[in-house]
């Protein structure tokens, strides 16, 4: 059973779209949605968390319709990207009081209240949450999502506004919890932290996924659309008219006259060549650097930018 499984999911606030036809798996492990401000992102989380209703089509979230869903309510733990934190609690009061809102007993809050704190490295922090940097209060914001035993864990942006060793400490807690069983859905318009941390990969875009499955499969599916290489040669600007003859790139950019940039759709052909091109047309190739294919270059040439 997939996680999650939308099909022809829409929401409209007003006239504005928030998610248009959407449709996806989720799977189990640690799922990133990644798409820039506007994307639909947080909608989407909001409509899987069950906080607001769909206009058209279909969601199941743990084989569970999600909206006025206790039941399910009660398997999901969520961590938004607001700070709706009690500055004057401290951490182990606001994470009790959270759990008591939950159903749960006094001693079962005390138990489980010490162990979230545990989980995201503030035992024994005992200064109001108001003090602390932005850093501890997205891991009491992750604290109080994981109080019920969540099967599943939502974070909409949880690296916003975190300094590059937080982003680190936070991306180590959130492997250990997937590690541990529970199945993570993420958002983020951090492109880098999403592929190095999760197992599958949705691209959102204007309120529509445009690519989705492992990191592996999204490169390979958007090698079919253009591969771009800088090729370090004395003759860039023969070597960039005869590629373009033989009609192996779709672009090409002579940045100086001994570096050459070009994109392909046809990778193995423009390799077949330039052995040719060394030997026959005496053109010395120095070096060639393929420009990895990260899923920030994936994106934008995905959303044509």
């Amino acid at each position: 059973m997939s996680v999650v499984e939308a099909e022809s999911l829409s929401k409209w606030y007003g006239e504005i779209i928030g998610l248009n036809s959407f449709t996806a798996k989720m799977g189990h492990g640690i799922t990133g949605l990644v798409g820039p401000n506007g994307a639909g992102k947080t909608t989407l989380i909001r409509l899987l968390s069950g906080m607001i209703k769909q206009g058209k089509g279909d969601l199941k979230v743990l084989g569970m319709r999600p909206f006025n869903n206790p039941e399910l309510s009660s398997m999901i733990g969520y961590c938004p990207d607001h700070e709706n934190l009690y500055f004057r609690m401290k951490p182990l009061t606001f994470l009790h009081y959270m759990a008591r809102l939950n159903g749960l007993g006094t001693e079962e809050c005390r138990k489980r209240s010490e162990r979230c704190l545990s989980i995201v490295g503030l035992s024994g922090e005992n200064r109001p949450i108001g003090t602390f940097s932005k850093g501890m209060k997205q891991r009491i914001k992750i604290a109080q999502a994981l109080l019920n035993d969540p099967k599943l864990l939502i974070l909409d942006e949880p690296f916003t506004g975190v300094d590059p060793v937080v982003r680190a400490n936070l991306m180590d807690i959130i492997r250990d919890l997937s590690h541990q069983g529970i199945d993570v859905v993420i958002s983020s318009h951090i492109l880098y932290d999403i592929e190095r941390l999760a197992d599958d990969v949705l691209l959102m875009n204007d309120g529509k996924m445009l690519l989705s499955g492992k990191i592996g499969e999204i490169v390979d599916i958007v090698e079919d659309y253009t591969h771009s290489i800088i090729i370090n040669t004395s003759s860039a600007r023969t070597l960039g008219s005869r590629l373009f003859e033989e009609g192996l790139v779709d672009i090409v950019d002579v940045r100086s006259p001994n570096e050459l940039f070009v994109r392909t759709r046809d990778p193995n052909s423009l390799y077949d060549f330039l052995p040719r091109a060394v030997l026959d047309e005496g053109i010395a190739i120095e070096k060639l650097t393929p420009i990895e294919n990260d899923l920030q270059s994936i994106f934008e040439r995905v959303v044509g930018k």
